[in-house]
């Protein structure tokens, strides 16, 4: 107990001398290196589970250590997924210090709730990062942006060399206020990872933001973004 209560104290000094630092080298999931061993990733990430391919976290495991404990997927790669620490979070509600809570509230990248995993060999060394935006808990109105987390990581690695394509269309599929996106974009970098983006916004089949009679039912589109970076077989 005595290293929580003493974090929890050095945060608390943070906040009261300035709130703008109180997050700041907190753990990210860009801290996370392709080719990292398992001694090499960083602590301070939280709830660490089995990951279901950038959805939901499952079962819950004592660290990336364990990644032994969940599946592996066809290409014989396990997915952990994490979060990050929260108690900077918590010390800002505390404290009722609404700009330093918009900082480190959650697990975001780029300001879009996120569920991060990491997917390790059999060695557990580090093969791929996902990304997959989070809907749980949001609102309607801030899970309808959620497809431009896309966007913005197309710019984190350059907006050029990206190669896309259109997804499928399903019968019954129309677009939101006009506006319909389903497309995955894919780009190799020069270390040979490959980057896979795809970005979702409509309504399913069946789905209008009213029914018949005219009651309101905002939460009925999709909104999403899956992102993978992982390394080519061979590559280091």
């Amino acid at each position: 107990m005595k290293p929580r209560v003493t974090s929890a104290c050095f945060i608390l000094a943070l906040f009261a001398a300035a709130p703008a630092f109180a997050c700041q080298g907190r753990p990210i999931v860009w801290d996370i290196q392709l080719g990292a061993s398992l001694k090499d990733l960083p602590g301070g990430f939280t709830d660490h589970a089995c990951g279901s391919n950038g959805g939901p976290p499952g079962r819950l495991i004592a660290g990336f250590a364990a990644f032994k404990e969940c599946k592996p997927d066809s290409e014989g790669l396990y997915e952990v997924a994490f979060r990050y620490d929260d108690e900077p979070e918590f010390v800002a509600r505390a404290l009722e210090q609404t700009r330093a809570v918009a900082m480190c509230e959650g697990t975001k990248v780029f300001g879009f709730p996120v569920v991060p995993s990491v997917l390790l060999d059999d060695e557990g060394i580090v093969r791929g990062l996902r990304l997959a935006t989070d809907p749980r808990g949001i609102e309607p109105a801030d899970r309808s942006n959620h497809w431009a987390l896309g966007n913005l990581l197309k710019r984190r690695y350059g907006e050029n060399g990206w190669v896309c394509e259109d997804l499928p269309e399903i019968p019954g599929e129309t677009p939101v206020a006009r506006f319909k996106l389903k497309e995955v974009c894919t780009k190799l970098l020069l270390d040979g990872a490959n980057l896979t983006i795809q970005s979702e916004y409509y309504h399913r089949a069946g789905q209008s933001f009213t029914d018949e009679f005219g009651n309101v039912q905002p939460n009925l589109f999709v909104s999403q973004t899956w992102f993978e970076i992982k390394q080519t077989p061979g590559s280091k």
